[in-house]
């Protein structure tokens, strides 16, 4: 137990050394990543409508919130992950992040396998309840059934990436995301453009995308880089470490899926005002997209910094970070906040020369960017407690939130009949969610969260 892990290049230990240099270090390539992790997204959809057509293009956005919640629940499965490494690693206990590491790589097979085969079975149903048109079924089910063929590779992609993230790596995914973006353009342009392949050449070369970038990761972390042991005898699964994994990151994946469930009843009520605000919501969601990407890396950045800091047992300088991470949060939602007020209508127009959708999108960016600082401070905190191993509350805060946005939109927009009342519901379900994490970070139990109590209790039951 003495014997710790190996740092490699680029790799920071943020239980010492100057505070906020390591943070900000750790976290900008976080931000990066997720700015690639944005225009990938967009890359199958851009290619396609340029290349194919305009049902082509329809084709593969029918998908695209469904493939969103896989992603979205596969990155917060990872989660797991990044806080049970992150705090064993914090301890400098080496022989504990190897049985992590080992189970985690069991549990990517079991998981991308059951995912697989559940999304497969139910993806047809699912196209058509989303009333998905019929002259663009056939391609739509097409690209998704591929997409899904891939969930095994971006299973281990997402969760190997978590580990390294958790060890103070975020170099190495960052870099291999760019590979990883770079590659499916090229891939999207040789199937669609050269090959003609049209939707199914996309989705091909999404997967095989992904594919390579976990075979990469996954290479990477069984190097002798990390002094990290990983082969056929030691590859088996530590039922505490495996439980530890899914009890943080199952609630983690299950707030994702609830929160974009219930942006679809949502969208119900948008929808009941028309083209325009439809439009107008449509660009909202893509500026917004990018606004939120610094608070996600704050977010990502302090749940590692907490649960290395935790195994460490290192407090003074857990709760110096936390203050640091806060007032970033506060600092950059109000930054970004008002200047998204004064450039509205601009932002908008980067999508639409109508000017219709343009008032009504100036009118929506202008209500939320004054109140960014909840969502700002609602990722800050979800970080901090699940960085510390409590996954559980942040979860059912975001269940108040988008249960409180859906009551609110729902009186405030459908029944009143101002779309002002999407927004403002949103607040309001910001806001609440904020309010039930301040309770719990000030009240709760968060801090006897950590794995390494619960693996300590229960050794001391079994004794």
């Amino acid at each position: 137990m003495t014997e710790t892990v190996k740092k490699g290049r680029g790799q920071i230990d943020l239980t010492q050394g100057n505070v906020t240099k390591g943070f900000l270090a750790f976290m900008v390539p976080i931000i990066i990543g997720n700015i690639f992790t944005q225009l990938y997204n967009m890359v199958d959809s851009v290619i396609v409508g340029q290349f194919v057509g305009g049902e082509a293009l329809a084709a593969v956005g029918a998908s695209f919130s469904l493939n969103n919640m896989i992603n979205a629940f596969l990155i917060s499965v990872g989660a797991g992950a990044t806080v049970v490494v992150s705090q064993y690693f914090g301890a400098k206990q080496r022989d504990n992040v190897n049985k992590t590491v080992n189970s985690a790589l069991i549990l990517a097979a079991i998981v991308g396998v059951i995912l697989t085969v559940v999304w497969l079975l139910i993806a047809e149903p699912l196209l058509v309840l989303m009333d998905t048109p019929e002259n663009i079924m056939d391609d739509a089910l097409a690209y998704f059934y591929i997409i899904i063929l891939g969930t095994l590779g971006h299973v281990y992609y997402q969760m190997t990436s978590s580990i390294l993230r958790g060890m103070g790596d975020a170099i190495w995914p960052l870099g291999l995301l760019i590979f990883c973006s770079l590659l499916n353009v090229v891939l999207d342009l040789l199937f669609v453009a050269v090959f003609g392949m049209g939707v199914t050449g996309a989705a091909w070369a999404t997967i095989l995308a992904q594919l390579i970038s976990a075979i990469a990761v996954v290479g990477r972390l069984c190097g002798k880089r990390y002094n990290i042991t990983v082969n056929l005898k030691s590859l088996r699964i530590n039922p505490f470490m495996a439980k530890s994994i899914l009890v943080i990151g199952i609630p983690a994946g299950l707030q994702q899926l609830v929160t974009a469930g219930g942006s679809a009843v949502v969208q119900v009520f948008t929808n009941s005002f028309g083209s325009d605000v439809v439009a107008a919501s449509s660009t909202i969601i893509k500026v917004d997209g990018f606004i939120v990407l610094p608070l996600m890396a704050i977010s990502t950045a302090i749940q590692t910094y907490v649960g290395q800091n935790v195994g460490a047992g290192k407090h003074d300088r857990l709760k110096e970070g936390i203050r640091l991470s806060m007032w970033m949060s506060v600092v950059i939602s109000v930054v970004l906040g008002l200047l998204l007020v004064a450039v509205a209508p601009y932002a908008v127009r980067m999508f639409t020369s109508e000017q219709a959708i343009i008032d009504i999108g100036a009118t929506g960016l202008r209500t939320l960017g004054f109140f960014y600082v909840f969502m700002a401070l609602n990722n800050c905190l979800t970080g901090i407690v699940r960085g510390a191993g409590a996954s559980m509350v942040p979860m059912f805060s975001s269940f108040l939130n988008i249960g409180m946005r859906i009551v609110f939109a729902y009186i405030l927009a459908y029944r009143m009949g101002d779309f002002r009342g999407l927004y403002y519901a949103m607040i309001i379900g910001n806001f609440c969610n904020m309010a039930m994490l301040v309770l719990y970070y000030k009240f709760g139990n968060w801090r006897h969260a950590s794995v390494l109590e619960k693996s300590q209790k229960e050794q001391n039951m079994t004794a």
